[in-house]
């Protein structure tokens, strides 16, 4: 039996962008249920790369976002030792690429979303809980909290890094890991700032404590993000996070610290005017995990989490497109055989990402000088080797691969 009827747990991101593709392309009927009481409006900005832009209008969504975040032309990497440029990420080929990249707030991207769904007919069901799941022959219903019960032919969990799917129902003993890595988020009015900051758009600053990332989120580049990503002792729960998160003057000392440089002096000005900071410890999952059971499959940060790398939004949005594909070239295939398919396609690629997102992140170390300047080095050689390559990824496209299941 073609797959028709779709349960989708988790309305973030890689859940909405699942029901929008195979509603939108593959006249499917999705239900979506989130565990939240309503939409996430947490969370600071992302950059989404030109090839995830193409998919977003693949979906339907750019043309709702586009104006209300800033265009990304490059990322500058930069050496906070020095000041000095150590290399870009460059996105400003249009010809090949379609779309620049763009910066804008992640309740945005969600909320331009959501619209797009509620468009073909599709509400996310908030306040649902899943407990259980039963397969019987070419059916799986889902059992969520107060005895609520929901049928399909096809389970994807696309709830997080946390996900209930996973845990519950596909590999129970694939926890989330802590990275040794903490990441502090905040904005600041740039009429605030005593000077014109000299980015463009997007700029990483790498030092002996960390990187701190500089970006603008709306054209007008009246609002400065920015985050600090850098080692941090594990206080072993979401409460001991929580608190010290809440000692504000603690981590604005730290980050003055570590990032307040004469060398770069509007760096602590920032710092200085910031709103508030935002931490949250950086998790990811173990690889090489299980993905699929039966009629159940795992989509975005639920199968594949990795400490952010710029390009989250764009892994997420190519698992939802292929397995959209799949469904659609070779719906009289049975399920798991379907997955199965997925899963050869889907792998390599997301194990490259994973690699490199773990390379990023351990390289962040507390060093000395000497390391400090080496890893200078290290880095500007990487970008120019790296470059090349990155400018095929970011051209490439996978509704363009060959589906040889």
């Amino acid at each position: 039996m073609p797959v028709q009827r779709v349960i989708i747990i988790g309305g973030g991101i890689t859940g909405v962008a699942a029901a929008l593709a195979l509603t939108r392309h593959n006249g499917m009927t999705c239900s979506v249920f989130e565990i939240r009481s309503e939409p996430a409006t947490i969370g600071g900005a992302i950059g989404l790369t030109p090839k995830a832009l193409r998919y977003l209008d693949h979906l339907g969504v750019l043309s709702r976002l586009q104006s209300k975040g800033c265009e990304v032309k490059k990322i500058d990497i930069i050496s906070h030792r020095t000041g000095h440029g150590l290399g870009t990420i460059d996105f400003d080929h249009p010809g090949k690429f379609k779309h620049r990249g763009l910066r804008v707030m992640r309740f945005q991207l969600l909320e331009a979303m959501l619209e797009t769904l509620e468009e073909l007919g599709v509400k996310v069901q908030y306040g649902m809980k899943i407990e259980s799941v039963m397969e019987e022959g070419e059916v799986i219903t889902a059992t969520f909290e107060g005895g609520c019960t929901v049928k399909g032919h096809i389970l994807l969990g696309c709830d997080g890094i946390h996900s209930a799917v996973r845990t519950n129902f596909i590999q129970h003993d694939r926890k989330p890991e802590y990275t040794g890595i903490a990441n502090a988020y905040g904005f600041v009015n740039t009429h605030d700032l005593p000077q014109e900051l000299p980015i463009e758009s997007t700029a990483l600053y790498s030092g002996r404590f960390g990187s701190l990332l500089l970006a603008y989120t709306e054209p007008t580049k009246s609002r400065l993000y920015f985050s600090a990503v850098m080692r941090a002792e594990d206080v072993g729960s979401r409460e001991g996070w929580t608190v010290k998160g809440q000692d504000q003057k603690a981590l604005k000392s730290d980050l003055l610290r570590r990032f307040s440089t004469p060398t770069l002096p509007f760096l602590g000005k920032i710092l200085q005017r910031a709103d508030a900071f935002t931490l949250y410890p950086v998790y990811r999952l173990p690889e090489n995990g299980v993905w699929s059971s039966h009629r159940m499959l795992l989509l975005g940060d639920a199968a594949h989490a990795m400490p952010p790398q710029g390009e989250s939004v764009g892994l997420a949005l190519e698992d939802v497109l292929l397995l959209s594909r799949i469904l659609d070239l070779h719906e009289t295939r049975a399920v798991p055989e379907l997955f199965k398919g997925y899963d050869s396609l889907r792998r390599s690629p997301v194990n490259a990402a994973v690699k490199e997102a773990n390379f990023g992140f351990e390289t962040i170390q507390d060093r000395g000088w000497l390391t400090t300047i080496a890893m200078e080095w290290l880095t500007w050689a990487f970008l120019k080797w790296r470059a090349s390559r990155k400018e095929q990824e970011l051209a490439s496209d996978v509704r363009d691969i060959p589906l040889c299941l």
